[in-house]
């Protein structure tokens, strides 16, 4: 009896284990924007961006900026503001 309940017990603490380690693979839908924003954002909150490709496996072409506080804005990636923002961050890295 002693040792059945010893099993079970390791095997939820292996169940709960496993559910913290991270998800490997190439499902990165879950980082994916899903819609994007036309609000202009000012680049002094920002620190970076990333594109967003639907080739890689996200269901809309995006920009993605980084705010210095670590969130990820989503934007239009034709839109001229976006455009702008893009070059005012790449001066800044590259200066």
């Amino acid at each position: 009896m002693e040792l059945a309940r010893s099993l079970v017990l390791l095997g939820l603490a292996a169940l709960f284990l496993q559910s913290l380690l991270p998800v490997s693979g190439t499902n990165n839908a879950l980082d994916c924007c899903l819609r994007t924003s036309s609000t202009p954002i000012p680049r002094k909150l920002l620190l970076g961006y990333e594109v967003q490709r639907r080739q890689d496996g996200c269901p809309i072409h995006a920009i993605v900026f980084i705010t210095m506080r670590g969130r990820r804005l989503c934007a239009p990636p034709h839109a001229y503001w976006v455009h702008r923002l893009m070059e005012k961050l790449r001066e800044a890295y590259y200066s």
